[in-house]
């Protein structure tokens, strides 16, 4: 890693939860790992560590690097972003979407007859409401 890379990844890890920055760690020493390699090096279950994968996925900190075929199955590989205008760039594209996804399913909500059917989409409007809570705290 650079020296702008680590000062980077050194911000970013002050500001992630503790599971999430273990994963993160974990990913930053293992580039180009599955989340069952993830999972070997950290000792935690898949479930643990597939959660906290998308997390950082979703703010925009880690990215999908490829793939890999392990018996007959596909595995994809993940790899932190080291360019921090990379990681900001990619936290407004993400942000831009789940704002308007939101936007969407408020309108829904309004126009929606049903209760269950307003139930749903009020689940949804607070999973989305989540997201951006999640990226507004990193950029």
């Amino acid at each position: 890693m650079s020296i702008t890379s680590t000062k980077a990844f050194a911000e970013i890890q002050v500001k992630l939860p503790d599971r999430r920055r273990e994963v993160y760690k974990a990913i930053a020493e293992n580039p180009n790992s599955s989340i069952y390699d993830i999972a070997d090096v950290l000792g935690w279950n898949l479930n643990q560590v597939s959660n906290r994968i998308n997390e950082l996925v979703n703010s925009g900190l880690v990215e999908k690097t490829g793939s890999e075929i392990h018996r007959k199955f596909e595995r994809d590989l993940f790899s932190v972003i080291t360019d921090k205008e990379k990681i900001i760039e990619k936290q407004r594209q993400l942000y831009k979407g789940f704002t308007s996804v939101k936007a969407d399913l408020e309108a829904d909500y309004n126009n929606c007859k049903t209760e269950n059917g307003r139930k749903i989409l009020k689940n949804r409007i607070e999973y989305y409401k989540e997201k951006i809570r999640n990226l507004k705290w990193l950029i």
